[in-house]
């Protein structure tokens, strides 16, 4: 972290206990994704104390590249040193998530793959109808239709003429795409 952290609180009592907790949990989120930069952790009580405890909030700023990182969680029930804890472990469980998603939608890159170009003679063709069968230089027949002509020269196709293609893979068996006159 280039950042010292800042811990600080709000209407609390200092507690070295807390801090070593706090410490803690940032060095797990470091290990866990080790571009963050800086940490700001605030916990905040209400002013008034309530009878039955009191609601402790925990602010968990981080600053990430790109877009930082602000999660918030808050407790209120049993006693308050208890409360306090459980308000922290949940504020840096949720930043973990938040991270761990943040990491994945930034780790992605989607490649999209291509069907290699291929080449092969028309072997039958039914120009009425607009489609045809050819085989491929590897000797596979594909099926092809009028619609997959990349140009308008439906008319110019007869028995024997080369052709360019990427083959893909349909419900019935292979047909081409993307299918223009070889040169």
């Amino acid at each position: 972290m280039q950042i010292e952290p800042i811990i600080s609180y709000q209407n609390l009592d200092h507690s070295p206990a807390v801090d070593d907790l706090v410490r803690g949990r940032i060095e797990a989120l470091e290990k866990r994704f080790s571009r963050i930069t800086g940490c700001e952790v605030t916990m905040h009580a209400q002013q008034k104390k309530k009878r039955h405890g009191r609601m402790f909030r925990v602010q968990l700023n981080l600053r990430l590249p790109g877009p930082d990182l602000s999660v918030s969680r808050a407790v209120s029930q049993g006693s308050a040193q208890d409360d306090l804890i459980l308000a922290v472990n949940r504020a840096f469980s949720a930043a973990e998530k938040a991270i761990k998603k943040r990491k994945k939608v930034m780790g992605r890159v989607e490649i999209k793959h291509h069907a290699p170009v291929l080449h092969g003679k028309i072997t039958e063709l039914e120009p009425e109808l607009g489609y045809g069968w050819l085989r491929g230089d590897d000797g596979r027949m594909v099926y092809f239709q009028r619609d997959s002509l990349t140009s308008n020269g439906w008319g110019q196709l007869k028995t024997g003429t080369r052709l360019r293609f990427r083959e893909m893979q349909g419900d019935k068996g292979p047909y081409a795409t993307g299918v223009t006159l070889a040169d």
